[in-house]
């Protein structure tokens, strides 16, 4: 990757993270009414869009807004379906994340989550079917793994060979219950080995890590070689959902994930090898808060 590459990596890691500050801060002053927070697990989301090609179907979740981003998609409209307005990709009628956006590839999201992963293997037969080398990308949760749709997607998807990617987004906690009572597995990637499919652990939380193993999950399919089953570590340093809170979680567990924030990670990275400066980073930040603060003014005049 290159250093312009580099650059508009850092950018997109970024930019979903001063928005969700954004709107943390908006929750607090009652004008919007929930937040699912992906604040500490941005770069799975902005490392695996970026790895993508923009015809590649992606199916995200709740604390994928890097996706969104990545995609960049029309920032008006996106604050106007986070604040619930008439001026949102479904004037509205969903909240957060419940709505895909046809023309950027990305699928919306079904609350019952692995449920998506069975329409992420559809995709993949409709690539196989039309000759396309295109792959499909559906992220899921630890918790999620437990259910039947995520055994059915992997069986099918390895029987029949699909260019589909399930990513694992394993951020310790499904809702409030822990990943150590969730299974007995050592690793979620662990249940690859039934399907007879590739299963690769990675750190969630290194940005390069995610973009090199999507990446090469993505030309295995191209080249015949089926699904992958990537887990990638990560924690997610907000409540499930803003409204239930932290008290579940481990103090010394926020202490350990701090220092493994994934933006501090990659601008050690960028300064490191001399990509980037500290003036680079805060000029950048500066041109992301000029496009939010405007964006969001838009949301709130829109009609309701």
């Amino acid at each position: 990757m290159n250093s312009k590459q580099l650059i508009q990596l850092y950018t997109d890691l970024k930019f979903p993270r001063m928005i969700e500050e954004k709107m943390l801060l908006l929750l607090r002053q009652g004008k919007i009414s929930k937040w699912f927070s992906g604040i500490g697990q941005e770069a799975i989301a902005v490392g695996a869009t970026f790895a993508l090609d923009d015809k590649d179907v992606i199916l995200p979740m709740h604390r994928n807004l890097g996706v969104f981003t990545t995609r960049k998609v029309d920032l008006n409209r996106l604050m106007c379906q986070l604040m619930g307005k008439e001026g949102g990709y479904t004037k509205g009628r969903d909240r957060t994340f419940h709505f895909g956006i046809k023309d950027k590839n990305i699928i919306g999201m079904i609350s019952h989550l692995a449920a998506m992963l069975p329409v992420g293997v559809g995709y993949g037969l409709s690539y196989k079917l039309s000759k396309k080398k295109n792959v499909a990308l559906a992220f899921i949760g630890d918790g999620a793994t437990s259910e039947g749709d995520f055994h059915e997607a992997l069986n099918l998807a390895a029987v029949w060979n699909l260019p589909v990617i399930f990513l694992i987004e394993n951020n310790g906690y499904g809702l409030s219950t822990p990943t150590s009572q969730q299974y007995q597995c050592k690793n979620l990637i662990d249940k690859a080995i039934g399907y007879g499919i590739e299963g690769k652990k990675i750190d969630g939380n290194n940005v390069l890590e995610v973009y090199n193993a999507i990446e090469a999950a993505k030309k295995k399919a191209q080249n015949g070689g089926g699904p992958s089953l990537i887990e990638a570590l990560t924690f997610r340093m907000r409540g499930h959902e803003e409204a239930s809170g932290v008290k579940y979680v481990p103090k010394e567990l926020f202490k350990k994930w701090e220092k493994k924030d994934p933006l501090k990670l990659f601008e050690k990275y960028l300064l490191d090898k001399k990509n980037m400066t500290i003036e680079n980073f805060s000029n950048i930040e500066k041109e992301l808060k000029i496009k939010i603060d405007s964006a969001v003014k838009f949301a709130l005049n829109a009609e309701a």
